[in-house]
């Protein structure tokens, strides 16, 4: 992700104005990405909000990154799955162990037989 230039904004409101602002006004300062916001609630709480366009543009590029590394993890692991199946028995090999098998019991059989 490409660099995003740092902002900030400062709004400088002598309290005799903020205090006296209408119901609904409010000061409103911006630069580069970073916005404010001043004003007061109906209890006459005074209101400060702030936001910043670059934080705005590294949480969705982070949200994208987290989706794609979930989407290749995901991936990976049912590769993995895939993997771990059993095969079925190699016939050559079935083949030589039956005959080796078969020959030894043979011989076993064969040499029974000779001490009678």
């Amino acid at each position: 992700m490409a660099g995003v230039p740092a902002s900030s904004v400062k709004l400088t409101i002598p309290a005799d104005s903020l205090r006296k602002l209408p119901e609904g006004a409010v000061y409103r300062g911006k630069s580069g990405q970073a916005n404010l916001t001043v004003g007061s609630d109906d209890s006459g709480n005074i209101v400060a909000e702030a936001s910043c366009d670059s934080l705005q543009q590294l949480v969705l590029w982070y949200e994208e990154e987290l989706a794609r590394i979930r989407s290749e993890t995901k991936n990976e692991i049912s590769n993995d799955v895939q993997t771990e199946e059993k095969r079925p028995p190699n016939p050559v090999r079935v083949f030589t162990w039956g005959m080796v098998a078969g020959l030894l019991v043979g011989m076993l059989l064969t040499m029974k037989l000779k001490k009678r």
